[in-house]
């Protein structure tokens, strides 16, 4: 029944491109039983080969084709030669990135002997499009999920309650303060053009910060607390990733599902067995690249990743000088610290949010030279940024070394049922303007 009204749920968007989840979910299936059965090192790598062509050559089919084909007229362009293709119009397949890292997860896994492939195959094709975070995440591991679906789950009125007040909160997110607050705020700033004052960048960016921190972990909460009612139990997706002291805790705490993959299935094979810091230093970078990469098929994102590895791999370079000394760890240092770890992942947030690379350029000499676009935001909206942002730091800081669930577990149920409804009247009284989330584009 889940697996029927999972592949309802995705054809109510498009149909045909369910296809594409039931090869994805077929070749991955029977790759994982041919590597499991492989007598040879050769023959587990043929059929590992199987899956990493058939979902990836289909990732970058949908995802980077007409990324590929404009950089390439641009080329020829650059020597004189004009050439005009027919236009690519094809739809991107909304929740692709995930579902694929998924799928891979699970033959990678069983490639490296840490998971033994199901005979069912109602339960892969389950774990591959279970409803709830089919979409945008969490991404979620084959030997965390596959063993739930051995018994038939249990649905207890705890965890029907804990479901409930995830999806409220979650939706209050990403209704109330992402698109009622702080997107509106930003598309103001980010439909400008030119550049300009830099306190309006400034306010533009940090909205923007709390916009999509707020969209994103708003949807994680939500496909949480939807498979918590199921009975199912999916992986933390964020952290109080605000409250981050460096670069390395802001990555472990920001998408934690995606970051981790990468971490896992991509950076670990691409180090080694190298330790020395140039070849960590170079694996930081190709990996933080290729998360851009995976984020959008569009420079801004690869500048984005880039640049983000080599704040990551500076912090390391510095750890490694400065680390052994004792300033290192006092409370001043560590407060600077994550102060200028929210500041650099606001200001990366100009490639994210950009337009294109002209408009990142634009923004960022916004701080450095004088404005062209002599546009400013009201009073009231400086306001509710300032306060918006002032209290998701306090509440991130707050939380930063508990456990979100057990946080609201020991909070009195009268205090409980008091932030409940007035967040599902928050909720009621936002006029809707048909936002999708923001990671359904990756």
């Amino acid at each position: 029944m889940l697996l029927v009204l999972s592949y309802i749920f995705y054809a109510a968007w498009n149909a045909p491109y369910l296809l594409l989840i039931i090869l994805s979910t077929v070749i991955d299936h029977f790759a994982a039983h041919g590597i499991h059965r492989a007598d040879t090192e050769r023959r587990k790598r043929m059929f590992l080969m199987v899956s990493l062509v058939g979902n990836l050559g289909v990732l970058s089919f949908f995802k980077y084709g007409d990324f590929v084909q404009q950089n390439f007229i641009a080329l020829l362009g650059e020597i004189g030669i004009v050439y005009e293709p027919l236009p690519w119009n094809i739809l991107l397949p909304v929740g692709i990135s995930f579902y694929t890292f998924q799928t891979l997860s699970y033959t990678l896994d069983v490639y490296r002997g840490r998971l033994k492939p199901t005979d069912s195959f109602l339960d892969f094709a389950l774990f591959v499009t279970f409803f709830p975070q089919l979409v945008a995440g969490p991404i979620v591991r084959a030997r965390k999920f596959m063993p739930q679906l051995v018994a038939p789950p249990a649905v207890t009125a705890e965890k029907i309650g804990t479901g409930l007040i995830l999806c409220t909160i979650g939706l209050f997110e990403k209704v109330v303060v992402a698109d009622g607050l702080v997107g509106p705020i930003a598309e103001k700033v980010f439909s400008q053009s030119g550049t300009l004052p830099a306190t309006t960048v400034m306010l533009g960016l940090l909205a923007f910060v709390v916009q999509i921190l707020c969209d994103f972990a708003g949807y994680s909460l939500v496909a949480i607390g939807a498979a918590r009612c199921l009975g199912f139990t999916l992986p933390e997706n964020f952290r109080s990733p605000f409250a981050a002291i460096g670069y390395a805790d802001l990555w472990q705490r920001w998408h934690i599902s995606m970051s981790s993959w990468f971490r896992d299935y991509l950076y670990a094979n691409v180090k080694g067995k190298d330790r020395s810091l140039f070849n960590t230093v170079r694996t930081q970078l190709i990996t933080m690249t290729l998360i851009g990469l995976w984020h959008g098929a569009s420079w801004n994102f690869i500048i984005w990743g880039a640049l983000n590895g080599v704040i990551l791999s500076a912090e390391l370079m510095l750890r490694n000088v400065i680390g052994h000394w004792k300033f290192w760890t006092t409370t001043p240092f560590q407060v600077a610290l994550g102060g200028l770890t929210f500041g650099l992942f606001t200001l990366s947030g100009t490639l994210f949010r950009s337009r294109d690379l002209s408009q990142a350029t634009d923004l960022l000499r916004s701080f450095i030279t004088s404005a062209e676009n002599a546009f400013y935001l009201s009073k009231a909206d400086t306001l509710v940024v300032l306060v918006v942002v002032g209290m998701t730091l306090a509440f991130h800081a707050g939380l930063r070394n508990r456990r979100f669930e057990a946080t609201i577990a020991v909070v009195p149920v009268s205090v409980q049922f008091v932030l409940l409804v007035g967040m599902m009247m928050s909720i009621a009284m936002i006029e809707g303007d048909r936002n999708a989330f923001i990671y359904f584009q990756f």
